[in-house]
């Protein structure tokens, strides 16, 4: 049975013996309790027990006999008042008792207040003094020590302890005491202050995905670059230990923006990222869910969003586990300041929040801030430069190798159960489906598994036909005629303005319909050239619209649109130019692209008396005609139509196009003969007789086929007079 001593408790005889973390008595007391000069643990040191808490315990020539002193750290500890006795009973050392792990956390001793700098310490500065000052002495959980570092008052909180690996394999059980040991590992934490940063230099290797990630499993075809760039840009420098990259002097990238057309995977990369991210719960926000009809709770729920962050940020410093937070539509909330006058001030608040936790003051360093949008223009500035949401990745239009991936990934399960015809050739679909998004294929095979559902029903009884069930290649043809991309071609609009098809009526016309072809095939062909613009001009009804339709047809361009005055009837000045623009915007995106400026006097609301047009108009097409695509590798034809070249000349437009071509009319009876004998209603000497009465008239192609099919309806078959009538009657003189 040990022996003990009942002494009283008393303040320590000197302040300096207050960063010792030892117990004090009288040098007869410590010999009753630990014997005379024996030895009680490492280098001589004696430990003794009271209130099932263990201490160090020295002799001290101010101390009376009877007592013994204690910090006051060490009495809060072990519940110790001054004015009862305790029991004292020596504590003799197990074997075995050394610590092999000890973790403590760091931090001021007084709490800090809001104005108290933050204080860096580096955790090999805190091991040698912690080494120094406390080596063989006994740590317990929970246990405070007080410590005094370079002047400032620290306290050191045991949060755990770990007993040594001894390599044997075998699961160690955390311990509620041991010994500080000279082999005993420190691993310091900062405290929850937030003021008091530990820096470590401990090389270890950081996982920031789960064990199980592979790329593979993300399921997102066509996005294997845009990937490489994420996670070279976002996720590379995490995975450092966090003393290199401190080092080296730079901070981790804290945010993202995925931006592109509708349907190419914007969400989806970032929803398979927060699926893989070993890292806390990502946040997944919606932009309008932010919004609240209370003043300051939009502000207050983007302050919600980076909560855990801080707290975490504030315990574990550099150690702190990565928080995303994915925005999607974030355009919504984060339009330019001073662009929304909803007279609330709430979306410019929004912004102000956001930029001040992702780069304030107090900026966090554990988080990630995806954004994804179609809009990436109505975005304020201030939010995408470095430091904000400075990683910038397109997600554009799949290419060909791109589609295939995305239909393997669609077709896996049909394909692997059976359902998918032999005769499904994945290539050639994606071969067919160009402009095609992520979405829009998918939508495709959906259509497509329609049509061979709807084969195997009875709409009799609406039962289910007999026989196997296979998804063909037929029933991806009549999808491919059902689902079109909403980047692709506008095929129906060009085909109104080709009624009559293609004519070739002179050699004049064939030379330069073969010119037009020749641009068509080096702009498709050409690395140098991005941009090329080709301007079509002549007499009203020469057929400028149906000749820009047929080359852009013919370009076969995977997108292709036509900008007439009339889709714009109504419109404002600022509202035109932005429709047009975004026709560009929404060309820039395909690698081919085909635009047609359709009668641009009438797009720039020219007249003759006045005169008057609109000059922002007019300085958008001059903008629009010489910005090259901003996407490498991707290539623009303007096809551009005029009848009054003339003006489009004094107001320097003529000289934006690259080449200017001038449709020719029908003048000679061999003109006129080529193009009335292939129409119903004309005989071979009628024909004869006509070309022969009107040779020498400049008649535009689409002005003679009018008047014949107006001569067609009043006497079939038409006869001389009746032609030359109805050419009066279009306001060309017999």
């Amino acid at each position: 049975m040990s022996f003990g001593l009942s002494l009283k408790p008393s303040n320590l005889p000197e302040k300096t013996l207050a960063f010792t973390n030892r117990c004090y008595t009288n040098q007869a007391d410590l010999e009753r309790l630990c014997g005379a000069g024996g030895a009680g643990g490492a280098g001589g040191a004696k430990y003794v027990e009271v209130k099932s808490c263990v201490f160090s315990i020295e002799s001290h020539r101010l101390m009376e006999p009877g007592t013994i002193a204690f910090n006051k750290v060490q009495r809060e500890f072990a519940k110790i008042g001054l004015n009862q006795e305790v029991f004292v009973k020596q504590f003799p050392i197990p074997k075995g008792f050394d610590l092999g792990t000890c973790k403590l956390e760091v931090d001021f001793f007084v709490k800090p207040t809001p104005d108290t700098p933050k204080l860096e310490v580096r955790d090999e500065d805190l091991d040698a003094l912690m080494r120094k000052a406390f080596e063989s002495q006994v740590f317990a959980v929970g246990q405070q020590i007080a410590v005094d570092y370079n002047g400032q008052l620290l306290k050191f909180d045991v949060r755990s302890l770990m007993p040594p690996d001894l390599g044997d394999g075998a699961a160690r059980a955390k311990v509620t005491s041991g010994m500080f040991a000279s082999l005993t590992e420190l691993d310091f934490q900062q405290g929850p202050s937030g003021k008091l940063h530990v820096l470590s230099n401990k090389v270890q290797q950081r996982n920031i995905f789960r064990p199980d990630f592979n790329f593979e499993d993300l399921g997102i075809g066509g996005l294997s670059k845009q990937f490489g760039d994420i996670f070279r840009r976002a996720f590379a420098a995490r995975i450092f230990p966090p003393h290199m990259v401190r080092d080296l002097g730079i901070s981790h990238v804290r945010g993202m923006l995925l931006h592109g057309p509708p349907g190419t995977g914007k969400t989806l990369i970032a929803r398979k990222l927060a699926k893989f991210l070993k890292a806390a719960e990502p946040k997944i926000v919606n932009g309008p869910e932010v919004l609240n009809k209370y003043v300051g709770q939009a502000e207050e729920n983007i302050r919600n969003l980076f909560a855990d962050a801080e707290k975490d940020e504030k315990t574990l410093g550099e150690n702190s586990p990565l928080h995303v937070v994915i925005f999607d539509e974030i355009d919504s909330i984060c339009k330019s300041r001073g662009s929304t006058r909803d007279g609330t001030g709430v979306h410019d608040s929004i912004v102000n929040q956001l930029l001040s936790k992702i780069d304030g003051v107090d900026s966090l360093n554990n988080i990630l801030l995806i954004g994804m949008t179609n809009r990436k223009d109505l975005i304020d500035e201030a939010l995408l430069r470095p430091g904000r949401l400075e990683v910038h990745v397109e997600i554009s239009l799949p290419d060909e190798h791109g589609r295939v991936e995305i239909l393997n990934i669609h077709t896996k399960s049909m394909r692997d159960k059976g359902y998918l015809g032999q005769d499904v050739s994945l290539a050639d679909i994606a071969a067919k489906s160009k402009n095609f998004s992520g979405a829009e294929l998918e939508g495709l095979i959906r259509s497509a598994t329609s049509y061979a559902m709807n084969r195997k029903v009875s709409f009799t009884d609406l039962s289910i036909k007999d026989g196997d069930f296979r998804i063909c290649n037929e029933d991806f043809d009549m999808a491919l005629d059902e689902v079109k991309p909403a980047f692709g071609q506008h095929i129906d609009e060009f085909e109104k303005c080709i009624p009559n098809g293609m004519q070739p009526y002179s050699e004049e016309f064939s030379h330069m319909l073969g010119s037009c072809m020749s641009i068509i095939d080096q702009l498709q062909g050409s690395t140098n050239t991005p941009l090329m613009s080709l301007l079509l001009h002549g007499e009203r009804g020469c057929g400028k619209t149906a000749l820009a339709a047929h080359l852009a047809q013919k370009s076969d361009y995977p997108f292709v649109r036509r900008i007439t005055s009339e889709n714009y009837v109504g419109y404002s000045e600022p509202a035109k130019i932005s429709a047009i623009a975004k026709v560009f915007e929404d060309a820039y995106k395909s690698d081919l692209s085909c635009i047609v400026l359709d009668d641009i006097e009438r797009l720039i609301d020219y007249v003759r008396i006045g005169p008057r047009f609109s000059t922002p108009v007019l300085q958008a097409l001059f903008a629009l005609l010489k910005k090259p695509p901003p996407k490498e590798n991707s290539r623009l034809l303007v096809l551009g139509t005029t009848a009054d070249p003339h003006f489009l000349e004094e107001a320097e437009l003529f000289q934006a196009f690259n080449v200017a071509l001038q449709i020719p009319v029908l003048s000679q009876p061999a003109h006129y003969k080529t193009v009335l004998e292939a129409l119903p209603g004309f005989t071979a000497p009628a024909v004869q007789e006509i070309s022969a009465g009107i040779a020498g008239k400049s008649i535009g192609i689409k002005t003679l086929l009018l008047v014949a099919e107006m001569a067609v309806q009043r006497e079939n078959p038409v006869q001389m007079a009746v032609f030359l009538e109805c050419l009066k009657q279009c306001g060309i003189a017999a």
